[in-house]
């Protein structure tokens, strides 16, 4: 339920701080309770007062006594403990009186109300100094010093944890910070190498008087290769960096798009003498973005044929898995070596990297293939390999679409 807040509340309590809302609230919550207490007191004498001023004098037999007596009578009619006059009446004196009672208590409750201001104040100023100081250190944190923490030892409860909170947000920034950092630099050097093959090639060209139509055409295809590399690459960096946000979901029959894929891919397998093969175990259908699923697929799929040996296989299983779909891409190729598998899926990650460019690779296959799963609610693991003899990769993926949040680049 939303809390609405009304304009005079708006206008009144904006500008002040939140000191002064803990002053104001405390002192008006005191004027309020000494009003009620001397509306209390008040009425409570009204009452009792032409009780007391009416009380009557019933005299009672005295003892005997050795002493001289001198006999009373008693009147039948009650005598009065103040006498009638014509100046001064009862009505006048409980008048009076009630009036000083009133006087009384509005000084006393102006007093106490001040008084009790200033105390809120004080206390309110002493209870929010370790938030002032919180927020200076706040404030002192930029993206250069996102490593600096708020102190939690000696805070109170609710500050401690409002100090743990930020201390975990400060560190999400500053992973997210540090990953950024080397995703524009890795970047960076990736767009680096292709545009140097141009730039060199270019001015070889250029310089070179006694170039041939021959010379053209070398130069010319290692152009035509250096622009491919660097507009897949390209391609690939615009493909992080879409994230979840154009997701299109639809329904995907797996045993149609993994047809088309191997269909697709059976050029490169046969000009490097590779197999490829498909074994539907059972057909299923996700819920997922084709075009982001069939390049995740494609990338394993890719990468099992680049680093093969001639006459090797590719093997591309797909079953029902609980509660979802699982993909298994298991290759007969050069296998990863144990060191370096824990960081395969790191973006720009080469095993070897000089054996890497040669085969086209930029480094982003794996990384872009277990973020398009992870947008999808599954997961990707290295399930399998053993250097020399090949690796296995299965995917996962959930029959009903999850789309998760969008890892940090």
């Amino acid at each position: 339920m939303k809390h609405s807040i009304s304009p005079w509340q708006r206008r009144f309590f904006a500008p002040l701080t939140l000191r002064w809302r803990l002053t104001l609230w405390t002192a008006g919550l005191l004027l309020v309770l000494g009003l009620g207490l001397a509306l209390f007191i008040n009425s409570m004498t009204a009452i009792q007062i032409p009780q007391v001023l009416s009380v009557e004098l019933v005299p009672t037999s005295q003892p005997r006594s050795d002493y001289a007596t001198v006999s009373l009578t008693p009147s039948p009619e009650t005598l009065p403990l103040v006498e009638e006059t014509p100046d001064l009446q009862t009505p006048n004196i409980q008048e009076v009186v009630i009036r000083q009672m009133r006087l009384i208590s509005l000084l006393g409750i102006g007093l106490f109300a001040l008084a009790g201001s200033i105390g809120a104040y004080w206390i309110a100023r002493q209870s929010l100094r370790p938030l002032s100081h919180f927020s200076h250190l706040a404030q002192e944190i930029q993206a250069r010093t996102l490593r600096q923490r708020l102190p939690t030892e000696g805070a109170p409860d609710e500050l401690k944890e409002l100090a743990i909170a930020f201390n975990g947000m400060l560190a999400r920034l500053e992973s997210a910070f540090e990953q950024q950092n080397r995703f524009v630099a890795d970047a960076a050097h990736e767009l680096r190498t292709p545009l140097a093959i141009l730039r060199t090639n270019l001015e070889v060209a250029q310089r070179d008087p006694n170039i041939t139509l021959s010379d053209y055409k070398k130069i010319s295809d290692v152009l035509e290769q250096a622009l491919s590399r660097l507009e897949k690459l390209i391609e690939e960096l615009l493909l992080l960096a879409r994230g979840e946000k154009e997701l299109q979901i639809e329904p995907v029959e797996m045993e149609i798009l993994l047809n088309e894929i191997v269909q697709e891919l059976e050029p490169l397998a046969q000009a490097r003498q590779i197999r490829l093969e498909l074994n539907i175990v059972a057909p299923a259908t996700v819920m997922a973005d084709v075009s982001l699923l069939a390049r995740a697929v494609s990338n394993l799929l890719e990468n099992g044929i680049r680093y093969n040996h001639a006459g090797g296989s590719v093997t591309v299983t797909m079953r029902r898995a609980t509660h979802g779909v699982a993909v298994c891409v298991e290759d007969t190729g050069i296998g990863i070596p144990v060191e370096a598998q824990p960081h395969i899926f790191e973006r720009f990650y080469r095993v070897d990297p000089s054996r890497s460019r040669k085969q086209g690779g930029s480094g982003l296959g794996l990384s872009i293939a277990a973020y398009v799963v992870q947008l999808h609610g599954g997961w990707l693991q290295l399930t399998r390999s053993i250097p020399g003899m090949g690796s296995q990769f299965t995917m996962w993926l959930p029959i009903s679409v999850q789309v998760s949040e969008a890892p940090q680049t």
